[in-house]
């Protein structure tokens, strides 16, 4: 049984506390570093904790089941075919559940997007955590880090389209919305500064707590532009990966000329 299950169940720790959430990335990073998720030949300089993945926490009890399967099938559904055009009936029909047991979760369509959105806020710091951990990525070139997160979150914006899509646009007047925005970036903005301080030797920016914030809204802004104008949608993966990593090595002065292959997925 997970550490976060027995000290919920028997030491009464609340979910949302920042004990439970610690308990959380404890078992999070335990499990990514369990794992190997390299696909390929290996190099000296790869190991299995430089693989990064998406983090989903646990959910326990029959009432938080049914929360999840809805919240589920409403992410796959949204970002495949975006949130508009997604109906009730379709996403309670994916959960296994009626339209009056979705009402009962939710009261409308678009308090369910706030549900989606703080679910992956919630996941997304637990993610940023494991996968921003300075020891993980010990001996990985810093040219191969900045290509493993580029690659890495491309794949997180392709698998969400819709439902990011949706986000931005509610984001910009939806007050609640901002605000879980702001909190998501400032909580990676200071995991990213501490990975680039780990390597300040790398690299030729005076400040990388100041220069992290600036990597994050490069990637950010390119990848948001590329998802809300269509005809930018079919532009090369593969050149969009090359090219945005290209600019985060750049703007970063890293000296490193050599860069081993990291396969990453979410």
């Amino acid at each position: 049984m997970p550490i976060s299950m027995v000290c919920q169940h028997f030491l009464r720790i609340p979910r949302g506390s920042a004990c439970f959430r610690f308990l959380i990335a404890v078992e999070a990073e335990a499990a990514l570093r369990s794992s190997d998720m390299v696909k390929g030949p290996r190099t000296n300089e790869q190991s299995p904790s430089s693989v990064l993945r998406w983090v989903r926490p646990p959910r326990q009890g029959r009432t938080r089941e049914q929360l999840g399967r809805i919240l589920e099938a409403a992410e796959q559904l949204v970002s495949q075919q975006g949130f508009d055009r997604v109906s009730v009936s379709e996403i309670a029909a994916a959960a296994r559940t009626s339209v009056g047991g979705f009402y009962r979760r939710f009261p409308t369509k678009e308090s369910l997007l706030h549900a989606l959105h703080e679910r992956f806020c919630e996941e997304a710091k637990v993610t940023a955590s494991a996968v921003l951990a300075p020891d993980r990525w010990r001996g990985i070139p810093t040219p191969a880090v900045l290509q493993a997160l580029v690659d890495f979150l491309i794949d997180v914006y392709q698998e969400r389209q819709g439902l990011f899509r949706a986000i931005l646009v509610r984001a910009i007047s939806d007050s609640a919305a901002n605000q879980r925005s702001r909190e998501l970036f400032d909580h990676l903005a200071a995991h990213m500064g501490a990975l680039l301080q780990e390597r300040r030797g790398d690299f030729e920016h005076p400040d990388p707590r100041l220069g992290a914030p600036f990597v994050l809204r490069v990637m950010f802004g390119t990848l948001n532009h590329f998802l809300m104008l269509p005809e930018l949608r079919e532009f090369p993966r593969a050149v969009l990966q090359r090219e945005l990593a290209r600019v985060l090595r750049t703007y970063l002065g890293v000296r490193a000329p050599h860069m081993a292959t990291v396969r990453i997925r979410s």
